[in-house]
Parts: structure tokens; C-alpha cells; sequence
């Protein structure tokens, strides 16, 4: 019997095609077809996806779709609760609103109102059927009903949060501690009639319980202090320009022949002060002042008093002078004749005024060379009780006399003083440059001065020469600078410098002062902008008194510097610090040039920032 492999393959498969099968022990023959008839066919369908019977009757697994909310993960169907977004909202969660829970793994209905069995009333606290929650507000005591509240127990002090009991309308309230001492603010207060003395306002005694205090006890209080106030006094040397942060209610003693002129707008509307003349020569009233005697001068030892009123022709500050009586007699004989300052052309002679006589319009210097009887006569001296006599011979011996005279004539000469000129002698070198000082005026800047050297070696100009503290070797150095001090631009902020003078005149130059040390300013907040205020009007006198300035400056807080220049296209080489007056507002008296010309006013930051010229020139004369 041939094997299975030795047959012949079929070309093809029918249902009719017959195979051996085993049944019963016994070999026998059926079809293909009748061997499938009870065998599943072959199932193919998409994932994921589920086999059943939708229809009725008998048949095959059908395909059955899964709807939303339910999903097949390996064969396990999962809920994902996606079907809950297409369920309309609840307006509102009622009692009577069903909600699904699960109890321990078992789904369950439970009413939205048994919810309230998880929450208990606390303290103070209520929950009513309705499910509304009220507090209410008890006070706790000891005591008993009937008592007095002195009875309760005492605290030492109250915080904000404490309570306390009131009762609004009827009803029975609690307020916080905080709210309840607020009271009213002074813009809800009615407005108060016109003030008493018997009005009363808080006051804290020794300690920071308020108590009441009357107008009338306050003012008896400052009556008390009336007779011992004492108005401050104010020395003034030089050429000042009145203002009311500084003069208003001082008496002020001016102990050089100065001019006062008045600032109207700084000064305001009730200014006042007192002046007295304490020097040897003339106070003058400047440009803007009103004089009672019609004189703009005041007298050595005389004094006046100064006013600022607005009114309805304008305002005006007036000066109340004294009285000048016409002259009715001669004046006395001058005394104390001396002689200083001599040069090989010049004498400079000095004099008490006389204590007798007329009062005294003028004086005459007479010389002559000792030895001869001819005098010559100088310019009437007015308001001054010293002249520089001019176009001598040097090393010439002269006689001096001086003589007051009114419109009633001439006093007698005082004592003739004997003085002479100096030789001609050759120019020295100029002595070592005393009294240096460095003063820091911004983060750039700081400005030197020194003291005036006199004589004939006297310094015609001077050289600064500066370095970086601790460092070898003088870095830098400014030639050519005039006067008594200069300002020092370029520098770097908050650095240490050291600083020395030289004086120089036409014999050469003289040795180095003794070596100063300044810091210059941290650098400040930069300016954006800087507006002119107050600006120098009129002309001025160079080398004489100062020029008031003020401008507005953005951010108001950025302190700025003030500076005078020849050009409006070149800022100054020195600068002075402005002074805050209020607000924006930046000023201060800035000394006037030394040199006539046509000058513009700079202004910039400490730190050089926003540099700002005036357009219009001033004149200095």
C-alpha cells in the first residue's frame, strides 16, 4: 500500500471530494463538504470590535458596534464616561437632585440633601434646614445677668481683630476693633463754624492717650512764648540778592559796604527784615527798591526796614529809611589817619569818621611831597572811609590829610600822616599759595580756592596740578587760571584726588602748595530735562555780588549745577551746585563773572547729563 507521500497531488479541492476518516474502529470514506459542515468559518472583522447575535433566529456571530462612553482595551469593555458631556447641566443643586455614587464599589442614588450630614455647626455657627449657614456673635463673661460692666474681666489692650458688641437697628451686631475706632475721615466731617476759643482739638500729653485741647489755652500758650522769640540775626559781606528762605523776619547786619537788591518773587507778599548798616561805608539799595527818603543809600550805622506787599498797583519792596537832616554845621575832624598797601605809585590811607559836628556828605584827600607847601586834592571820597592815592613817584616821601565837608563847608583836616611810596625794586617769584581747599560740586567736578596774595611778588595767574590719590607723579594740570579758585572738570566719579597750587607771576613761578585731598560725588540720577525758572535780568557788575538762578528739573528728585560761559555753544569750565528749594524746583546765587562780556547761564546734572543753555545773554559790566 502506497504512503501518503507516494500519491499524486490533486490540481484541485470540490466538497465532493471523498477523504478517509476512522469511525468506530472502522475505516470509512466521506466527502470534504460533509467534514466542514459543522465547522466555524473563518471570522474576519475590524478592531476593536464585538461578535453576537443582533438578530433573531439561527445564524453566524454578528458584528456589534460600541457606543460612546464605553470603550474595548484588550478585550475588556471599560466605561470612559465621554456620553456625561452630551448630559445637559443642573441649573441649580436642589434637594430634590439625585446624585450616583459609588458605595464601596456598588453604584448607588443618594439625595443631594443628605449631603448636609457631613457638616456640623461650629461655634457661633448655624446650619438650617434649608441648608443656609449664619453665624451669630455671643460675649462671654462672668457675670451675671443684672451686673454692672465694671464687673467684667479687664484687658490690657485691644488688637484690630477683637470684637465689639453693638447693637444696629434694633439688632444685636459685632464690629471689628479696627472699625469701630475709624470713625469718620475729615473729608465726611460737616464743615465747622467759624473758630473759637472754646473749639477743641486732640492732643497727646506725655504719652499717646489723646486728650481735648481750646483754641484759647493753645493761643495763651504762644503768648508765653512771644516774650522770650528773639529774631535770628544775619551777617552779610558781601553783595547779596534778598530772599525769603534766608532774610524774612532776620535783622541783618551788613559789616561791608554792600548792595542789597531785591528778588520780588522769591521774596513774596509780607516780607520783612531789619538791616543795619555796620560798616565804614554806604549799604546800597539795588534796582527794584522803593526808598521813604527817596535815597537808595544807607549811611554807616544807620539802619532800615524792608518790606515786600502785594497790593492793587502791583507789588512792591519798600524801604523805610531815616530821616537825613540838612546839614547845619561843618563836620568834625576825621581821626586815626594810617597808611597801608603802599606801591611804588599808590598810598592807601584809612580814617575814623568824625563823632562831631554836621553830618558828613563826603571827604577829601589831600598829599603833597614832604617838603613842599602846595597840595594836590583827590576825588571826593563818598561813603567810605579809605582812597587809594594813585600817580606817585616811588620811593617818594609824602604828607596826607583828610577833611569832611557837608553843604554847610569844610571841618577841619585830620592829623597829617607821613608816608612813603616804595622803591623800584626787581619782581621776586611769588611766595607758596596758602589756604588751599578742594571742595567736590558733583561726580565730574571739584572746585578749588586759596587765598589772595597781596604785595609786590604777588601771583598774576596760578597752575593747579592734580592725580588720582596714591598714584605717582602730578597726571594733569591747569595753567592760567586767575583769581582766587577755578573749578576742575573730567574727573570720575566717587574718586579720590590729590591737588596743588603754584602761583606764577613774571619772575616765574613760585613753589607748590601743601598737597589737598577731595572725593568727587557718586553719580547721580541723570537728568532728562532741565526748564528755565528765574534768569539773571538787567546788567551786572563783574566781580560783584552773585545772580540768582532757579529751573525745573525732570526727575525732580536729580540735583543739577549751574554755570556762567562767554559762548552758548560752549559749557562753563566751573560750575556751582544747585540747592533743592521745593518740589522740581533747583536754585541757588551763582557769583558773577569776573570778567565783563556778554554771558549765557548753563545748567546741567551732577553727572553732566541734559546740558542746558539760555538762549539770552545777560551783560556784565
Amino acid at each position: 500500500m502506497p504512503t501518503i507521500s507516494q500519491l499524486p497531488s490533486a490540481s484541485s479541492v470540490s466538497a465532493a471530494d471523498e477523504i478517509p476518516i476512522s469511525q468506530d474502529g472502522a475505516a470509512k470514506a466521506t466527502s470534504i463538504g460533509a467534514l466542514l459542515a459543522s465547522v466555524q468559518p473563518v471570522i474576519i472583522v475590524a478592531s476593536p470590535s464585538l461578535l453576537g447575535r443582533a438578530s433573531l433566529g439561527s445564524g453566524g456571530p454578528e458584528q456589534i458596534d460600541i457606543g460612546v462612553g464605553i470603550s474595548l482595551a484588550s478585550g475588556t469593555l471599560v466605561a470612559d464616561g465621554l456620553d456625561h458631556a452630551a448630559f445637559p447641566l443642573a441649573p441649580s443643586l436642589s434637594s430634590a437632585i439625585d446624585l450616583v455614587i459609588s458605595n464601596q464599589g456598588s453604584p448607588m442614588l443618594m439625595q443631594s440633601s443628605l449631603l448636609r450630614g457631613l457638616f456640623s455647626a461650629g461655634q457661633n455657627v448655624a446650619i438650617d434646614p434649608n441648608g443656609v449657614i449664619s453665624t451669630t456673635a455671643t460675649v462671654t463673661s462672668t457675670v451675671q445677668p443684672g451686673n454692672s460692666i465694671d464687673e467684667l474681666q479687664l484687658v490690657t489692650g485691644l488688637a484690630a481683630q477683637d470684637l465689639v458688641a453693638v447693637n444696629h437697628s434694633g439688632t444685636d451686631f459685632a464690629i471689628p476693633y479696627n472699625n469701630f475706632i475709624a470713625g469718620v475721615t475729615i473729608d465726611q466731617a460737616q464743615a465747622a463754624g467759624p473758630a473759637g476759643d472754646t473749639d477743641t482739638i486732640w492732643a497727646a500729653q506725655g504719652s499717646n492717650v489723646m486728650a481735648s485741647q481750646t483754641f484759647s489755652a493753645i493761643w495763651l500758650w504762644i503768648a508765653n512764648k512771644l516774650s522770650t522769640y528773639k529774631a535770628p540775626v544775619v551777617e552779610i559781606t558781601t553783595n547779596t540778592n534778598l530772599d525769603t528762605t534766608v532774610h524774612n523776619g532776620r535783622i541783618l547786619i551788613c559789616s561791608q559796604p554792600i548792595t542789597l537788591t531785591p528778588l520780588i518773587n522769591n521774596m513774596g507778599n509780607g516780607f520783612q527784615c531789619t538791616i543795619i548798616n555796620a560798616s565804614s561805608g554806604n549799604v546800597t539799595l539795588g534796582s527794584g527798591f522803593v526808598s521813604s527818603s527817596g535815597s537808595p543809600v544807607l549811611a554807616s550805622w544807620q539802619s532800615a526796614a524792608l518790606s515786600c506787599a502785594a497790593y492793587s498797583g502791583g507789588t512792591i519792596a519798600f524801604a523805610a529809611m531815616p530821616t537825613v537832616a540838612s546839614a547845619t554845621a561843618v563836620p568834625g575832624q576825621p581821626t586815626g589817619l594810617s597808611a597801608s598797601s603802599t606801591t611804588t605809585t599808590s598810598i592807601t590811607v584809612y580814617w575814623q569818621a568824625a563823632t562831631s559836628g554836621g553830618v558828613i556828605a563826603s571827604y577829601i584827600v589831600q598829599f603833597r611831597p614832604t617838603g613842599t607847601t602846595s597840595w594836590s586834592t583827590s576825588a571826593p571820597v563818598v561813603g567810605a572811609t579809605t582812597n587809594q592815592i594813585t600817580g606817585l613817584q616811588a620811593a617818594t616821601s609824602y604828607d596826607i590829610a583828610v577833611a569832611a565837608q557837608n553843604s554847610a563847608g569844610v571841618g577841619a583836616a585830620s592829623t597829617i600822616l607821613t608816608a612813603a611810596t616804595a622803591g623800584v625794586v626787581q619782581p621776586a617769584p611769588p611766595p607758596q599759595v596758602s589756604g588751599v581747599a578742594a571742595t567736590p560740586t558733583s561726580s565730574s567736578t571739584v572746585q578749588l580756592s586759596w587765598s589772595v596774595q597781596t604785595g609786590s611778588a604777588a601771583a598774576t595767574s596760578f597752575t593747579v596740578q592734580y592725580k588720582v590719590t596714591g598714584t605717582l607723579g602730578w597726571t594733569a594740570s591747569v595753567t592760567g587760571m586767575t583769581g582766587t579758585g577755578g573749578g576742575l572738570s573730567g574727573l570720575q566719579a566717587a574718586t579720590s584726588y590729590d591737588f596743588s597750587v603754584i602761583g606764577v607771576n613774571s619772575a616765574g613761578a613760585g613753589p607748590v602748595s601743601a598737597t589737598v585731598t577731595a572725593v568727587t560725588l557718586a553719580a547721580s540720577a541723570s537728568v532728562t530735562s532741565i526748564n528755565w525758572n528765574l534768569l539773571p535780568s538787567g546788567t551786572y557788575t563783574h566781580d560783584s555780588g552773585t545772580v540768582g538762578i532757579n529751573a525745573q528739573v525732570s526727575p525732580a528728585s536729580s540735583p543739577i549745577q549751574f554755570g556762567f560761559s562767554l559762548s552758548a555753544v560752549t559749557p562753563p569750565s566751573s560750575w556751582t551746585a544747585a540747592v533743592h528749594v521745593n518740589s522740581n524746583l533747583w536754585g541757588n546765587y551763582v557769583p558773577t563773572p569776573a570778567t565783563a562780556g556778554t554771558w549765557y547761564v548753563w545748567a546741567e546734572g551732577l553727572d553732566g547729563s541734559a546740558p542746558t543753555v539760555c538762549t539770552t545773554a545777560f551783560l556784565v559790566q
